[in-house]
C-alpha cells in the first residue's frame, strides 16, 4: 500500500546535525531514519484543509528513534506540529473528505507528557515519556495528530 507522510509546522524545520549525521550513516535506505523535505505545491494545496500550520513537508520516520529524539531534544517551548497520513496516495480526496467531515484527532503535548484522543486524555510518566509515546498511536488516516510543547 502506497502511503505518504506529512509534517507541518508552526516554524521552519530544520534538521538537526545529530539526525542529519544519522540519516548519512547509510541508514536512510533501509528506512530507519526520520527526514522531511518541502512538500510540492500540489500537495500542500491537497492537504491545506487539514493541517493548519504554514510550513508543510512530506516526511518520513515518523514514529522512528530519531523522530523521538526531534521531540524529546529539540522541540522549543511554544512549537507546534502536525502529523497527517495518508494510506493510499491515489484515493486521498476520501481520506481528506473523512477527515473533515468526522475528525479523530490526536492531541500530544511534550512539556505537560499528555497524550489525547477519542477516548480520552492519558498522563505519560516524565520520565519514561518517549518510551510510553512509542507504544501510542502517533498517525491515523482518521484525523490530524498536533504535537505542542507548552
Amino acid at each position: 500500500m502506497s502511503r505518504i507522510q506529512f509534517l507541518a509546522s508552526s516554524k521552519p524545520l530544520i534538521m538537526p546535525k545529530e539526525i542529519e549525521d544519522y540519516n548519512n550513516n547509510g541508514i536512510y535506505e533501509l528506512g530507519m531514519c526520520f527526514s522531511v523535505y518541502e512538500a510540492d505545491q500540489w500537495w500542500c494545496d491537497i492537504v491545506k484543509p487539514v493541517l493548519s500550520m504554514p510550513y508543510i513537508y512530506e516526511a518520513s520516520g515518523i514514529g522512528n528513534h530519531y523522530f523521538f529524539v526531534y521531540l524529546e531534544k529539540y522541540m522549543d517551548i511554544g512549537d507546534v506540529l502536525e502529523l497527517y497520513e495518508i494510506p493510499v496516495q491515489k484515493w486521498y480526496e476520501e481520506y481528506i473528505q473523512r477527515v473533515l467531515e468526522n475528525p479523530e484527532p490526536i492531541t500530544i503535548n511534550v512539556a505537560s507528557y499528555t497524550y489525547q484522543n477519542q477516548y480520552g486524555i492519558y498522563q505519560l510518566n516524565p520520565k519514561k515519556w518517549v518510551e510510553e509515546l512509542s507504544h501510542r498511536t502517533l498517525l491515523t488516516e482518521r484525523g490530524v495528530t498536533t504535537i505542542v510543547k507548552y
